[in-house]
């Protein structure tokens, strides 16, 4: 009797040790399973979707010109004999920039001058005897043809006497000399280049969506690095009405009152409205592709899901999405370069 119970013991004590061996090789077979899934899943940052109240404000970027600029090129023969300005000078609108050696020039004004004058005489002469039958009609047409090609000389000869005192066609600062007193001057020749910063220029580009809400005339607030404490006021003074193939619209601000601003800075427009809307806005980084082909990857029941979406407006680092999203949808926002269409992912915390 009391062998058949040690037997029985025996065999409890058996059967208990393969039950546990049993649920502990269920387990860590569970526990591998998951170690696999787990390994093949991507980690990425996941975010839920949801709905904003945001205003209509923009900004863009650009780098300051002056208000004008010119390459002054000569358009006049002849040896220089005076330079009156230099580097960094600032010049008046007519003032006089090159003496260029005009004698000759001078000479033969002086001659077509008085050959004009004298044929002048002579044409007026010719009328007063026509009245009195004195010349014929074809004498007066041959003396007219005459004082004609006179006249034509005369006033060429004057001009280019004129053009060898070179003058500054704009106010400005000049910029570059290219010119030396003795050079040999031909038609084309460079000769300074002249700025006008007194107001500078900003040249920009906004979207198709943002152009519609600009306008000529409209104040825009200019911020500068270099000057981190202030803020500029600019003026639109050109919106472009065409976008010339592409998704932006070039616009021109006028900065007056520049204090300080130099032509070259790199400044941020400010387009500011009191207008608000609502929308879905989410991370710029978690948009792939470009403003015209943008797309996300929608998260389902742990799959990333390739989806196309329309671009809206961009607020600060956020961007909206007028098409593809709704309020409630999961998405991927960090992590995006392991993640492909129906690849497992892991959201890390």
């Amino acid at each position: 009797m009391k062998r058949a119970i040690n037997i029985l013991v025996i065999l409890a004590m058996l059967t208990a040790i393969v039950l546990v061996l049993r649920m502990n090789k269920r387990t860590n077979q569970q526990k591998t399973e998951l170690a696999s899934v787990v390994s093949t899943a991507v980690p990425v940052q996941i975010d839920v979707v949801g709905e904003d109240t945001f205003t209509t404000e923009f900004s863009s970027n650009g780098t300051l010109e002056p208000l004008r600029e010119l390459a002054y090129v000569s358009d006049v023969s002849g040896r220089i004999v005076n330079i009156i300005v230099d580097k960094g000078d600032w010049v008046q609108k007519g003032q006089t920039l090159i003496n260029v050696d005009d004698e000759m020039l001078r000479a033969d004004y002086l001659a077509s001058e008085a050959s004009f004058k004298a044929l002048k005489t002579d044409y007026e002469r010719f009328e007063k005897a026509m009245e009195g039958g004195g010349v014929t009609a074809q004498q007066l047409d041959n003396m007219r043809t005459q004082l004609i090609a006179a006249e034509s000389r005369y006033l060429t000869s004057k001009r280019r006497l004129a053009d060898a005192t070179v003058k500054s066609p704009m106010a400005g600062y000049i910029n570059e000399r290219y010119v030396e007193v003795g050079a040999y001057l031909n038609p084309g020749a460079r000769l300074f280049d002249i700025v006008d910063d007194s107001q500078l220029k900003l040249r920009c580009n906004v979207t198709e969506s943002q152009v519609l809400r600009i306008s000529k005339g409209q104040v825009v607030s200019i911020k500068s690095n270099a000057f981190p404490n202030q803020s500029f006021e600019g003026k639109i003074s050109f919106v472009g009405k065409n976008s010339g193939g592409g998704l932006s619209y070039p616009i021109e601000i006028i900065i007056k009152n520049k204090r300080g601003l130099l032509a070259g800075m790199y400044v941020t427009a400010h387009f500011e409205s009191n207008t608000q809307r609502q929308g879905i806005l989410i991370p710029r980084n978690a948009v792939s592709g470009s403003v015209k082909s943008a797309s996300v990857f929608v998260v389902n029941n742990g799959i990333a899901q390739h989806r196309d979406v329309a671009i809206g407006e961009m607020v600060g680092s956020r961007v909206e999405i007028t098409q593809g999203l709704q309020a409630g949808d999961s998405i991927v926002v960090a992590g995006l370069i392991n993640v492909a269409n129906g690849v497992k992912v892991v959201n890390r915390k």
